[in-house]
């Protein structure tokens, strides 16, 4: 495997950055996931336009282009030889002397790393995963604002060991107000009385990029959809839920704290909308789904 770091590919085992880089100290520093299909990175894009709005929201001037940076994943993919693909690109502060003046960062640090895809088991998509409400709230946007896809994962983690402590497929978080946000890495989504309804950004949450596919997508089929906040008493009563996010795609809920959504399988809104998201991205990309 070989890994961009900073301005050239580099062998995994010699992909290596100062233990004085604020990225390591103070998660200082931002990220992207991308997924690729067929050799080509869905809505890479969006993903860069992103990760652009994330730096400039932390004042992190990012030291190439935003046409470099898509050809450098691109040819991420290419020396790794692969058309299925988990990316992630990793800009932190850079290197320099302990203490939180990012003026003590000369350049930031640059990482792309490009590997095998290993897809979730189609099961999981049929069958449906079970996820549980975490004690972990989200961060409040008035101490991080969540548009910024920060380093900073600390309170993520927490909630998925909560999850894992409970043998959940992940965590959801609330907010301070007790409204629904976003599990650890998605965005949710549920079904009642054939209206879709997601918690609106202001609730605290990602603008995701797999998130907004699916609204435009539900508004072509003629499905109503409301962004509104959501309580955890609506989420036990809704008729179907589920996760989106670029790894995912669009991840059947079907149990939520013990609770089962709906008769406890996919709903018949969630499975048309994965089939039209799947037909999205064969369509961009080419990609055969089998």
């Amino acid at each position: 495997m070989y890994i961009f770091l900073n301005n050239s590919f580099v062998p995994k085992e010699e992909a290596k950055v100062s233990v004085f880089d604020h990225g390591l100290m103070y998660g200082d520093g931002i990220f992207e996931t991308l997924r690729s299909y067929n050799g080509t990175v869905f809505r890479i894009d969006s993903h860069i336009d992103r990760l652009f709005g994330s730096a400039e929201m932390i004042r992190l001037a990012i030291p190439k282009g935003k046409n470099e940076l898509r050809e450098i994943i691109y040819q991420s993919l290419k020396i790794n030889r692969l058309k299925e693909a988990y990316i992630r690109i990793s800009i932190t502060r850079g290197e320099g002397e302990i203490g939180l003046d990012p003026d003590l960062c000369k350049e930031p640090t640059i990482i792309v790393i490009s590997k095998p895809l290993t897809p979730y088991q189609e099961e999981l998509y049929s069958m449906g995963v079970r996820i549980i409400i975490s004690a972990v709230r989200r961060m409040s946007p008035e101490a991080l604002d969540p548009a910024i896809k920060s380093l900073n994962f600390l309170n993520n983690i927490m909630a998925r060991i909560s999850a894992k402590d409970k043998k959940a497929f992940d965590a959801l978080m609330l907010n301070a107000q007790g409204y629904v946000t976003e599990t650890t890495t998605a965005n949710i989504f549920i079904v009642k009385k054939r209206v879709l309804i997601t918690p609106p950004l202001s609730s605290g949450i990602l603008k995701g990029i797999t998130r907004s596919a699916i609204i435009l997508i539900s508004r072509a089929m003629g499905i109503d959809l409301s962004e509104q906040n959501i309580l955890p008493s609506d989420l036990y009563k809704a008729d179907e839920t589920f996760l989106t996010n670029t790894s995912l795609e669009i991840m059947p809920v079907v149990g939520i704290d013990g609770n089962l959504i709906g008769d406890g399988r996919p709903g018949e809104i969630t499975r048309c909308l994965l089939g039209e998201y799947r037909s999205l991205i064969a369509q961009e990309t080419g990609y055969n789904y089998r």
